[in-house]
């Protein structure tokens, strides 16, 4: 068979993958909604299923890794669209408050537990860093279920999601350094602040020319779906900038629609993006699934529960100073810190890096691994209970 046959058949066989995968995510998204369960468990659930280490029918490549990696942006470039700028500058300071707790909190519960197993402190300071991470995409996802994007309480959430990555990218360039040279870089800590004072400026300097040259004109265009083209490439530019500058390119995304949230053509623009949304957003769901070895979490279950623990147990905590600073209700307070509670792909992506460099070790990573699935699992169980009656 002749090498460009080859290549037809493998694109053919990959967009027959992707047309099972949305078919079957749909159903399993129609059935946990019949039975009054977040969709997010069903996409997830099917992955695994027909992962390679069940049916073996799909196997994670990088077609479904580039379509989920679009559904992931695409969700966060429609959460920017959705923030209300106002919300956000009155929030500023519980997000960053709920932030900066998230990550501390669950640095000091998950540095014990693996100290105390592996007596290795670098070990330690890296899985918890690893653990500060939050993966918003998911609970954005719920919260969009729920028709509570535009509250005031997803809007902190959403923020205080990024500070966290934030965060935890500036915190794992010093434990890497650590771990790699054995001694603490200051150059390393100026240079990573070096880059946030420029992502944060070029942010900033782009948010104000949309403002005032870019968002009142863009009714001119007059191809057809021009505006929502324009709209998405530059969600995917943003994105890319957002990587250059080391951070995941989600965060880019967001800030992208953010810069756009106020502008006229807003609710036109949300409507023309969601269809692309709605057949992304599920190839991200199932390939969290395609990634799930069920004998490596079977070896790394007790390890990985511990872990579970003190990744939620510190996010929901984060709450708790942002509700006495607010004076709101113990629901909302557990809410603020429990739709935190996702890792996901940014777990799995710190702990491949931490894999790489001889950092963690395949039980450790394992671990990892049982988190990120344990904290996908239960987040949409604990956000359903927390959000049906408000």
């Amino acid at each position: 068979m002749c090498p460009n046959m080859v290549m037809v058949t493998e694109i053919v066989t990959n967009i027959y993958l992707y047309g099972l995968a949305l078919a079957v995510s749909l159903l399993a998204a129609e059935l946990f909604k019949r039975m009054e369960q977040s969709e997010v468990i069903g996409q997830v659930l099917m992955g695994i299923l027909l992962g390679p280490y069940l049916l073996g029918i799909i196997h994670p490549n990088e077609i479904f890794s580039f379509i989920s990696e679009i559904g992931a942006l695409t969700l966060l470039l429609i959460a920017g669209l959705e923030t209300d700028i106002q919300i956000i500058l009155k929030s500023r300071v519980s997000a960053t408050i709920l932030g900066v707790c998230g990550v501390l909190f669950t640095i000091l519960l998950a540095f014990p537990i693996v100290y105390s197993i592996s007596g290795d402190p670098i070990l330690s300071l890296y899985i918890g860093v690893t653990l500060g991470a939050t993966s918003i995409s998911l609970t954005v996802r719920i919260f969009s279920e729920f028709g509570k994007l535009k509250t005031e309480e997803a809007q902190t959430i959403i923020i205080s999601a990024v500070f966290d990555d934030l965060i935890v990218v500036f915190l794992s360039i010093f434990v890497i350094d650590l771990a790699l040279t054995g001694s603490f870089g200051l150059h390393r800590m100026v240079h990573v602040t070096f880059l946030i004072l420029v992502f944060f400026a070029v942010t900033l300097i782009i948010g104000i020319l949309f403002a005032k040259l870019i968002g009142s004109r863009l009714h001119k265009f007059k191809s057809r779906g021009a505006i929502i083209i324009f709209v998405f490439s530059f969600g995917l530019l943003f994105g890319y900038f957002a990587s250059l500058m080391g951070f995941s390119p989600i965060i880019g995304a967001y800030f992208a629609g953010l810069m756009l949230a106020e502008v006229d053509l807003k609710d036109e623009i949300i409507e023309g993006i969601s269809p692309i949304a709605f057949v992304t957003v599920p190839i991200f769901l199932v390939n969290i699934g395609l990634r799930v070895n069920v004998s490596i979490i079977a070896e790394a279950a007790f390890l990985g529960g511990l872990l579970s623990i003190a990744a939620i147990m510190g996010k929901v905590l984060s709450g708790f100073p942002v509700g006495k600073i607010q004076k709101t209700d113990r629901r909302t307070l557990v809410l603020l810190g429990a739709a935190r509670i996702p890792r996901a792909e940014v777990v799995l992506v710190f702990a491949s890096i931490g894999l790489e460099l001889g950092i963690l070790n395949d039980a450790w990573y394992s671990s990892l691994v049982v988190v990120m699935i344990t904290t996908t699992f239960l987040t949409p169980i604990i956000l359903k209970y927390l959000l049906k009656e408000r």
